[in-house]
């Protein structure tokens, strides 16, 4: 029984450490050598090193909500930093910037069932916005007569132009403020 428990505890703790990813290890400047990207929790940022700077370490600025749910995931161009809280979250998308040199916020998306709490019809409101072209699309989940109806939502929302040194969690509150003033509007409309 004892080398059960022991067994079974060690299959548990590996499992919770299994789900996030705190660190990749990969080419993210196209040069061949490999970099990589690290979540510190002790100090709600992330570190990055490039082979193209000489791997100098670059920090992020305090990401001041820093929950339990955040990972990162690799992408084709550069990684994702998943930053999840209660029923919403972020997701920053990151991708090497040859001309700067650097990694640089490319889009933002978010899920939020904030709305739902105020309107038992409101489902998940999903949005996304690329930051090269200003794009925005937000989606809004109603229900009526038990059939879901997808309301979506285009604009032009622009941002500064934010490298992984100036990133912090206040540009998503910026965004996530955005996004519930285009649902404000959008919901007038009807």
């Amino acid at each position: 029984m004892k080398y059960f428990t022991t067994f079974l505890f060690l299959l548990l703790a590996n499992s919770a450490f299994a789900q996030t990813t705190r660190k990749i290890v990969k080419d993210f400047d196209g040069d061949g050598k490999k970099d990589s990207v690290f979540i510190d929790s002790d100090k709600d940022i992330l570190m990055l090193w490039l082979s193209t700077q000489k791997y100098k370490r670059v920090e992020s600025k305090e990401i001041t909500h820093l929950n339990f749910g955040n990972t990162l995931v690799a992408t084709t161009k550069g990684f994702e930093f998943w930053n999840d809280y209660d029923r919403s979250g972020f997701i920053s998308v990151f991708a090497y910037d040859k001309i700067a040199k650097k990694m640089r916020l490319v889009q933002m998306r978010r899920s939020d069932d904030m709305l739902g709490r105020d309107n038992a019809n409101e489902g998940i409101y999903e949005s996304s916005v690329n930051l090269i072209t200003n794009k925005y699309v937000g989606i809004i989940r109603t229900k009526i007569k038990g059939k879901v109806i997808k309301t979506i939502i285009n604009a032009e929302l622009v941002f500064p132009k934010t490298y992984l040194e100036t990133f912090s969690d206040l540009i998503n509150f910026d965004y996530q403020a955005k996004c519930i003033a285009l649902y404000n509007k959008n919901k007038s409309k009807k």
